[in-house]
Order: structure tokens, then sequence, then C-alpha cells
């Protein structure tokens, strides 16, 4: 259990990062508003809360040896924490898409994005086939209601032997998330790499802790 010293409360972060959980069920055009006013204070936050997820994401990229020049497509980049943690990594080719254009602007000030767009998950995603040797989705699953659709997304765009890798909350790991990663194994469109035991996600969020973990799945596309 989370020590007082280590929980933070509402007077340490701003109040968007306080709201998060009101968010899991909003609707795209509400998820922007929310990201776009959140965005300034973003990264100060989110080290507070005690979000490692960016560093962990990187290091599969480099685990699953990932070529550093491959094309990554950084889904849900928001102000690009992931992104600077794949450069640190040494990855030059990252495109990040992300609803929230505020968020992408602090994205695009880390100077380590090639392409950064406007996308809404839930909808194609308006690139062409097989044009990605990676992807990763960090933290952003939560907000997908298409997650099916958007698997086969993943797989389009990837090019075979490519690397998919997300994160998922443990608690929202159930029905139709697990019908649809068992529906995109069933049509042959990847293969299971690695299923991660629950890991830490926001352990000094007082509304997350040590109880809402997260699980991190990595598979290659066929």
């Amino acid at each position: 259990m989370d020590t007082i010293e280590n929980s933070v409360n509402s007077e340490n972060i701003s109040d968007s990062a306080s709201d998060l959980t009101k968010m899991t069920d909003a609707d795209p055009k509400t998820l922007a508003a929310y990201y776009d006013q959140w965005a300034e204070s973003y990264d100060r936050d989110l080290p507070k809360m005690g979000y490692d997820a960016p560093v962990r994401a990187a290091a599969i990229m480099v685990e699953q040896d990932v070529a550093v020049d491959a094309p990554i497509l950084d889904a849900g980049c928001g102000t690009g924490l992931t992104g600077l943690e794949l450069s640190k990594a040494g990855y030059r080719d990252i495109t990040g898409i992300d609803l929230s254009l505020e968020s992408l602007q602090a994205a695009e000030a880390k100077g380590v994005y090639r392409h950064l767009k406007v996308r809404d998950m839930n909808k194609p995603l308006a690139f062409g086939d097989n044009g990605f040797g990676a992807v990763q989705c960090i933290g952003t699953l939560t907000y997908v209601r298409e997650i099916k659709k958007l698997f086969a997304e993943f797989c389009r765009v990837v090019k075979p032997g490519g690397i998919i890798s997300f994160t998922q909350r443990c608690d929202l790991y159930v029905g139709d998330f697990i019908r649809a990663l068992d529906a995109t194994t069933r049509a042959r469109k990847w293969d299971l790499v690695s299923h991660s035991d629950p890991m830490p996600y926001l352990p000094n969020h007082e509304d997350f802790g040590a109880e809402k973990r997260i699980f991190y799945d990595v598979y290659r596309v066929r």
C-alpha cells in the first residue's frame, strides 16, 4: 500500500489530472477538450503520479529488436512523452497521432517526431498499408470504443513481422477487449509475443494507487 509520503493528492497535481478517472467513458470530443486543457501541465503532473509507461514502452521496442531507423507509429502520443523516450532509445522516424491538438503542439516542441497528425482512433487511421515497422499505443486504449477495428488497422499499417505494443488497464482487460484480441488472433492477423504481469500505472495518484494496474502486450504482425 502507498504511504502518505508517496501519495499525490489534488494539492500536488492540476485539476485536470485529478479528474482523470471521469474520462474513462468520455466521447472523443470531450476527450479532446479535456486533454487540450491538460496539455500545459501534463508533463509536470505525470512524473508526480509515478507514470513510467513511456520508458517501459521504449524498452519493449529495443527488446523486440525494432530497428532504430524503422518507422514507428506512436498512437495516442499525447504531449510526446512516449516519443521522447523512443528518441532517447535511438529511434528517429516517429509519427505521432492524437485527438488533442494542444497535446500535439506540445509534442512538436520536443523535436522528436517526423510527423504529427490529429486522428480519432475509432476511425480508419488514414495511413497506407505496411508503412510502419512498429506501432505503440500507451495509455490510450481506455478511450477506444471500436477496439476490434483498431487492432485490424494496426495490423494493416504495420508490415508483416512488425511489432504492435500496447497497454491496457487490468480492470478493463475484460469482455469485449479480450474478444477483440482473440478475434484478431483467430483471423491470423498477429501472434502474441508477450503478456506482462500487472504493472504500475499511476501509483501515486489517489484515485489509482497500487490497485489499478496495467498490462503490457506485444504482438507480431503476420
